[in-house]
């Protein structure tokens, strides 16, 4: 993979995201609990496969499943253990958004590289003002540190991306840009464009992922670079170099490993197919359902077939 150029930021001093972050999973051991010493092999995953960064607690690491003791004890072995190896993005995204504050200032507080959050998706912002007002207030929490917001369908707010972009950039000093979960690649070029170009708008839907690239991605933040980060990178180069066949190959790759993960519930089959390494993460807390152990085999049996 050809890393990107970097360039400055609307705030002096941040750097520019790129590459491969991969979302973790949180590892829990058998009696549900937060697995902590399963994070080292993770993090020695990520650096040697060539992934930039991690974005610790989001979707795939359960943070909303998991309390804020919990988080911050997460957090603070990511920090330990790869701060220097990968850039480190925190998760704070919380029901209450005292929590989500409290998570963000311990981020700082550890020396995470930047923090994020998902919107509150019960009682949901109603407007993009609204919404600014209330990631702005998270964002104060770690006022040295680069904020993104994470953009997901999941969230159930869908509300223009552009005119967030251009309203929190005059509200929230420490803005740096997106993790952009939705397939929508008309909105996310007008994302790329937006503001001059000023912010990071990292792409998050990996099955269509050489798409993304192809419209000038300069970061990507996904579930299955866990284990497949060679896969990515090497579809990234064919891209870039317009080798367009292999391209499309690899991403029938890709769309395969999705099709498992669809197939057999998402996070609990990616938590699965981690075992290809040697690492075990454990199962999924409810609500999500926890596979048995046979459909684990199956799983981790048709990976290995996928990735060759």
């Amino acid at each position: 993979m050809i890393a990107p150029a970097g360039h400055a930021t609307t705030t002096p001093g941040f750097k520019r995201l790129e590459g491969l972050i991969a979302a973790p999973f949180t590892p829990f051991d058998a009696k549900g609990d937060v697995n902590l010493p399963e994070i080292e092999k993770q993090v020695a995953l990520l650096a040697g496969t060539g992934v930039w960064g991690a974005y610790v607690s989001g979707t795939t690491g359960e943070g909303i499943s998991c309390s804020v003791a919990e988080r911050k004890a997460v957090m603070g072995e990511w920090v330990r253990l790869g701060k220097g190896r990968l850039f480190l993005i925190v998760h704070a995204g919380a029901l209450s958004i005292r929590d989500a504050q409290e998570l963000a200032a311990h981020a700082q507080a550890i020396g995470a590289d930047a923090t994020s959050v998902v919107p509150a998706s019960f009682f949901r912002p109603g407007s993009v003002e609204t919404l600014v007002d209330y990631v702005a207030e998270i964002a104060a929490a770690a006022p040295a540190l680069p904020f993104y917001y994470y953009h997901t369908t999941m969230s159930g707010v869908g509300l223009p991306m552009v005119r967030f972009l251009e309203v929190a950039g005059g509200r929230i000093p420490n803005f740096a840009g997106l993790k952009f979960n939705s397939p929508d690649l008309h909105e996310y070029q007008n994302c790329l464009r937006a503001c001059g170009g000023r912010y990071d708008i990292s792409w998050g839907v990996d099955e269509f992922f050489a798409g993304a690239v192809a419209l000038g991605a300069r970061s990507a933040i996904g579930s299955t670079y866990n284990y497949a980060a060679p896969l990515y990178r090497q579809i990234w180069s064919d891209v870039e170099e317009g080798r367009l066949d292999a391209a499309r190959a690899g991403m029938v790759k890709v769309c395969r490993i999705v099709d498992l993960l669809v197939q057999y519930g998402g996070i609990a089959a990616g938590k699965a197919m981690m075992a290809i390494h040697g690492i075990d993460v454990g199962d999924v807390r409810l609500p999500l359902k926890a596979l048995t152990a046979d459909q684990k085999r199956d799983i981790v049996a048709a990976l290995r077939a996928i990735l060759g």
